[in-house]
């Protein structure tokens, strides 16, 4: 029951979010770093920080509403967690309104990873604590990328979130399933108007962020549900698709001398569509797909460490190759 009442409120949040963006005119216009040509509504996304919100209410097994007498939070951290996507949500919505400073992100980011990691961080020492602050920011940024490309940001969240389900179902629990399930629910009502060739909606940063910072959640939930062999970092493999492309792109701009902060389309994916002209679905599949055959794989193997190692590998040699091949054919790239 909570699963067909939790779909329907979803897709009721979403046709109200809808309604009311069209009223006030929040959409999102083309410019020369769109990838799209269409006007379409912005900030759809805001179905997934309704969807946290949702399930820190009414899921069964200690939501607000339904327990309020037993259980005055949920467990296993998830408040602490829900605060920080509330905050960065806040701060994503009015960047996605009228662009902040970029100091102003970066500190709310830093600010929200502390508030939902707090107890586990607490432990490290200053350096490992900054690292892995530093590190999770790079990964909301890494995935916050994603919304340009119509369907990207669903279809590789279904990959991802898909399995994590999976693995919490019949592998390994590690974290509430009505919260995996909540998340799947809110990315199908979210690609069913974005996985579009011509898409209805864009999530926004509002929710490309929180998307991004569920999956960091769910990634050290994982980790600290494992027992301590040295898989702490093997855990990234579940997002190594895109997070190779962010920071190979990256490291190419770092290394043509260009400025690595400053807004553009050079990813792979961006090329694809925009200057070799792949259509969105295809590129937004593929990456889905891709990550969701390394999934399986990281799942069969038993050195984890060693496999995303090599993962890591044959992504930057495929990278290096399809950008070496595009100047021997003297395509035009960005610059």
């Amino acid at each position: 029951m909570y699963f067909i009442i939790t779909l329907i409120a979803l897709v009721a949040y979403e046709l109200l979010y809808f309604a009311l963006a069209k009223r006030l005119h929040i959409v999102d216009r083309p410019n020369e770093r769109s990838s799209h040509h269409r006007v379409v509504l912005l900030g759809a996304g805001v179905i997934f920080i309704l969807a946290l919100v949702h399930y820190g209410l009414f899921n069964t097994d200690s939501g607000l509403l339904l327990h309020l007498g037993q259980h005055l939070l949920p467990r296993n951290g998830y408040m602490p967690f829900l605060g920080g996507a509330l905050l960065l949500a806040v701060v994503s919505y009015a960047d996605d309104l009228h662009p902040l400073p970029s100091w102003l992100r970066m500190l709310a980011q830093c600010a929200a990873i502390v508030l939902a990691f707090h107890p586990s961080i607490a432990t490290l020492q200053v350096w490992q604590m900054m690292l892995l602050v530093i590190v999770f920011a790079g990964v909301l940024n890494v995935y916050n990328f994603m919304d340009g490309i119509n369907g990207m940001l669903a279809a590789y969240s279904l990959a991802v979130v898909g399995t994590f389900f999976v693995i919490n179902l019949f592998i390994h629990p590690f974290v509430d399933t009505q919260l995996l399930a909540t998340m799947l629910l809110a990315i199908l009502v979210f690609g069913f108007f974005n996985f579009r060739t011509h898409a209805r909606c864009f999530s926004g940063d509002v929710g490309s962020i929180v998307m991004g910072f569920t999956v960091v959640y769910l990634l050290v939930r994982y980790d600290a549900s494992l027992p301590d062999n040295g898989e702490n970092v093997s855990f990234l493999c579940f997002i190594i698709v895109f997070l190779a492309d962010g920071l190979l792109t990256i490291a190419k701009r770092f290394l043509s001398g260009r400025n690595i902060l400053e807004a553009h389309r050079e990813h792979l994916y961006e090329t694809l569509v925009n200057e070799l002209h792949v259509p969105h679905l295809r590129v937004a599949a593929s990456y889905a797909l891709l990550q969701l055959l390394v999934n399986v794989g990281y799942l069969t193997v038993t050195d984890k460490n060693l496999y995303t190692f090599v993962v890591a590998f044959l992504l930057v040699v495929a990278y290096g190759l399809f950008f070496n091949y595009c100047n021997r054919r003297g395509l035009t790239l960005p610059k």
